[in-house]
């Protein structure tokens, strides 16, 4: 059983309160995108802000975007390309077109240009899975896919079809979470060429998840009863996990766990979840920020952060999904994800009484003299160079907007907010860790607080 509390899967999708909506059609480029027609969807939420302008501008980003650049910075380490992400959600969160135009001369800087494609005649859509230099390729074949008679454009069933009929699930969950974030802001904004571009980041990013998703049950009849957090807890205390990764591994450190065998361990734990989307996003962001320890100095996990970040489009996700058993298998799939970062950081104890009851955020962002906390913050965060910043931020709004627990019961994410502001300004002084928060060893290379 899926339970999605506030939304019945397949309802009439209607407006509910204030959302900020707009849906980008095609002008000459089938890919370009502007603010000619609308789609109401109650999953989305944009701050006040957006303006034709701003549409135009981010527009106009994403195409130039599309056409020169390649979806790594890095080939070597398969760094991703973020100034989408960093475009729309500073979209999303009412940027001007002065602070969209500043983001992306920032993000240009690093990234290296798109390559030529290849011969059609080296291409095989099944056999070049997993190698960047054919990245140009997978665009094209994914424009074609999108606008052939079978989709008609419609970027919700060209997904559902890739994720769930030619087993891109797998991949989109590789990479960090890239590529399924990339369709989220494709399936948010609606905007083709961001649809065509995280099919084909999923296509050539390196392929390592199916290892824990192979080991699944799907059976919605064997569903689970326990809550992320009673399953968390229960990996803390698992000694079956103590040797599968190491302190001292690379810096992901997934590939070394995965490597070990973690991956049946993990879909096990991942078995025994009660599929509730409310419980998933809650988890998604105290997996990340919950991490912080009493009397040390703050950090922030670079890698759990995008559970966080990804998060988000869960929501999105979900109800975009025509089929019920399609929306089960992602919420599973997506859980074990976060579930193989959780354990490969070293399965860190989550201090939620601290975090939420304990801590208190600096004078300098606590905002306590305006009447909402919130607006100065957001405006700060759009200052940070880190997109991550930025999608953290807001990731959270977004969660206390569609968290369904009552005021009285809801957890304090503008606190949560405040925190991850603490943590990562001044931007020129601090920065997410990257070694592994779950590990005393790392613990105690951190001044105290």
């Amino acid at each position: 059983m899926i339970r999605l509390k506030k939304y019945t899967v397949g309802s009439k999708i209607i407006q509910q309160g204030v959302i900020w909506i707009f849906f980008f059609v095609a002008t000459t480029n089938v890919y370009a995108i502007s603010s000619e027609s609308f789609i109401k969807n109650p999953y989305i939420y944009h701050l006040p802000g957006i303006t034709p302008e701003t549409i135009e501008t981010c527009s106009r980003l994403l195409q130039h975007n599309h056409e020169h650049y390649h979806i790594f910075f890095n080939s070597e380490h398969h760094f991703h390309n973020h100034a989408t992400h960093y475009l729309l959600a500073a979209l999303g969160l009412g940027a001007s077109s002065h602070t969209l135009e500043h983001i992306y001369e920032q993000q240009k800087q690093v990234q290296q240009p798109i390559r030529p494609l290849h011969d059609n005649k080296d291409f095989d859509v099944n056999k070049c899975l997993g190698d960047e230099n054919y990245y140009g390729n997978y665009l094209e074949f994914f424009k074609k896919e999108l606008e052939s008679e079978k989709y008609h454009g419609n970027v919700e069933d060209l997904i559902e079809y890739y994720l769930f009929n030619k087993d891109y699930l797998d991949l989109v969950f590789n990479g960090a979470y890239h590529p399924f974030i990339h369709l989220g802001y494709a399936l948010e904004f609606q905007v083709k060429i961001m649809a065509v571009e995280g099919l084909a980041m999923a296509a050539v990013d390196r392929v390592n998840v199916k290892d824990v998703l192979k080991h699944l049950n799907y059976d919605q009849n064997k569903d689970g009863n326990k809550t992320a957090l009673e399953i968390i807890e229960l990996i803390i205390k698992d000694q079956r996990f103590d040797d599968k990764v190491f302190f001292n591994d690379e810096a992901t450190k997934v590939d070394k766990l995965l490597e070990r065998s973690g991956g049946p361990l993990i879909a096990e734990y991942a078995q025994i979840w009660k599929c509730d989307l409310d419980d998933l996003r809650r988890a998604s962001v105290l997996v990340n920020t919950a991490v912080i320890r009493p009397k040390k100095a703050l950090r922030l996990d670079f890698f759990l952060m995008h559970a966080t970040t990804s998060g988000l489009f869960i929501d999105i996700f979900v109800h975009s999904l025509k089929k019920t058993e399609n929306q089960f298998k992602f919420l599973k799939a997506k859980f074990a994800i976060d579930l193989l970062y959780y354990v490969a950081r070293g399965r860190p104890k989550l201090n939620v009484n601290y975090l939420l009851n304990e801590y208190q955020s600096s004078k300098e962002h606590s905002y306590s003299d305006v009447q909402n906390p919130w607006l100065p913050l957001i405006d700060k965060c759009l200052t940070h160079r880190d997109t991550h910043v930025v999608k953290t931020i807001r990731a959270l709004v977004y969660a206390e907007k569609f968290d369904s627990a009552q005021e009285k019961d809801k957890m304090s994410y503008l606190k949560i907010a405040q925190m991850v502001m603490d943590a990562l300004f001044p931007a020129d002084k601090k920065q997410w860790s990257h070694e592994g928060v779950g590990w005393e060893e790392y613990w105690k290379t951190v001044e105290d607080s």
